[in-house]
């Protein structure tokens, strides 16, 4: 196999290892919303194996792109070595990698940003009990009997 053809075949693995990720992380941002936390343990364990994956094929394109004398896919030495056909193939492909990136990207920074506001409505929710408790002096009442919590949350709505 050539180092051309072998480096396309890592670009489109890379691109399909990414491509699974997106479709992961759109499944992530449901999972997110619905606070289905053993869901989100699996996904994430999925992403390591893919991340593990991409690491191997990264090695691999590293090595054919110093074979070829270029640093990155957007080094202009690269297409110095490929026929018109070919660089109007790794064109696509290159485009393809970086439109997946991008929305990988932002699709990161929405379930970030879900995960972030889960945090704060958590730490919102154990601060009112935690009030709510502080408030209360104590479980037992003036005479010595135990006090009844039938609305503990309700105090402070």
């Amino acid at each position: 196999m050539s180092y051309t053809q072998a480096f396309f075949d890592v670009i489109k693995g890379e691109i399909e290892i990414y491509q699974d990720l997106l479709n992961l992380s759109y499944k992530k941002t449901d999972v997110i919303i619905a606070g289905e936390v053993k869901e989100l343990d699996k996904i994430t364990k999925v992403e390591g194996q893919l991340l593990n994956k991409i690491l191997e094929l990264e090695e691999k394109r590293e090595f054919l792109l110093s074979e070829f004398g270029a640093s990155s896919l957007k080094d202009t030495k690269i297409l110095d070595t490929f026929t018109e056909n070919e660089k109007l193939s790794l064109q696509k492909l290159q485009s393809l990698f970086f439109d997946v990136l991008k929305n990988l990207q932002e699709r990161n920074d929405l379930n970030t940003s879900l995960i972030k506001q889960s945090l704060e409505y958590i730490n919102y929710s154990i601060s009112l009990i935690s009030d709510v408790l502080q408030e209360d002096n104590g479980i037992y009442g003036d005479k010595g009997g135990q006090k009844k919590y039938t609305n503990l949350i309700d105090k402070k709505v």
